[in-house]
């Protein structure tokens, strides 16, 4: 049976005996490393399917679902076109002066980054909540001064802005002190150029965008079915998105004796994870009506420059 966040430190808690304040934050980081760790060991998937958007003419990249994890194809539904993957640097060297050029889309890329946009110019950076009782928390800004890396903290005053004592031209990172009630966004230029908007539980502004390659002139809907990102547990009352507790427990005490120096006592927890873990996967792939097939694709000679 599954259970809670809050259930499973308790019971990481109560096997090496130890209620320490710094005990049960590591233990915290144990069971996301662990939840983590299965999850990329059975290929979890959640496909959302439904998820398009429309294009605007002249404009190249946007910004994807913050659950977005891979896509799985990427189609161009006004015109019945699939589209082909590419990445930016390999656009950029093969065609150096024609990468920015409008057209007919065929190709597309996916890119991380840690800001939606940045200033059009130089700018001080806004920082408003959407909740008044946002106070105490602060935003760390880093990025471009003068040609010179610098960094500021700028405190929370709730729905009141507050500004950044800089002028950025180039915005690299945004992290926030903890959590926060409502949401943190960011803008430049007077409020003209979004830079980031951060939820309450999530402490550091990334983006995933997909770019379009050509240009699009017109508007288009395009269809990107994808696999969905699982998020770390943070509440007491989280749950995993699979009954995997118990595992994650085990996995979880392991890293809790080797942190108290108990080495012997992690390696027999260690063992029965592996062990476990093995057996979760035996479980979930053994299913006797499973048919593995293999779909060849064609050479796309038409597409390869």
């Amino acid at each position: 049976m599954n259970k809670s966040f809050s259930t499973m430190q308790t019971n990481v808690i109560n096997e090496v005996m130890d209620t320490s304040t710094a005990t049960k934050s590591i233990i915290k980081e144990y069971i996301n490393a662990r939840y983590f760790q299965i999850l990329r060991a059975v290929n979890w998937q959640s496909i959302r399917s439904d998820y398009t958007f429309d294009t605007v003419a002249s404009t190249q990249e946007y910004v994807l679902p913050d659950d977005f994890g891979k896509e799985i194809m990427v189609v161009d539904k006004t015109n019945g076109v699939e589209l082909v993957k590419t990445d930016l640097q390999r656009l950029i060297m093969d065609l150096p002066d024609a990468y920015e050029d409008a057209g007919s889309v065929s190709k597309y890329y996916i890119r991380e980054d840690t800001v939606r946009d940045q200033p059009s110019s130089a700018s001080v950076i806004r920082v408003v909540s959407s909740s008044a009782s946002d106070t105490t928390q602060t935003v760390l800004i880093r990025g471009i001064v003068n040609g010179v890396e610098t960094s500021e903290s700028v405190t929370l005053t709730g729905t009141t802005a507050a500004n950044s004592t800089n002028s950025y031209s180039r915005v690299k990172a945004i992290s926030k002190s903890a959590n926060t009630t409502g949401y943190i966004t960011l803008t430049s230029n007077s409020q003209a150029i979004t830079i980031a908007v951060l939820a309450p539980k999530v402490l550091e502004a990334r983006y995933k965008f997909i770019g379009l390659h050509y240009i699009p002139t017109t508007t288009l809907t395009v269809g990107v079915p994808y696999i969905i990102k699982p998020l770390p547990l943070t509440e007491d009352y989280d749950y995993p998105i699979i009954d995997i507790a118990d595992l994650i427990e085990v996995g979880a005490k392991a890293d809790a004796w080797r942190y108290k120096r108990q080495f012997a006592k992690a390696n027999v927890f260690e063992t029965l994870f592996t062990s476990q873990l093995s057996e979760y996967i035996w479980d979930k792939e053994n299913d006797p009506n499973k048919v593995i097939q293999f779909n060849p694709s064609i050479f796309d000679r038409d597409n390869l420059y």
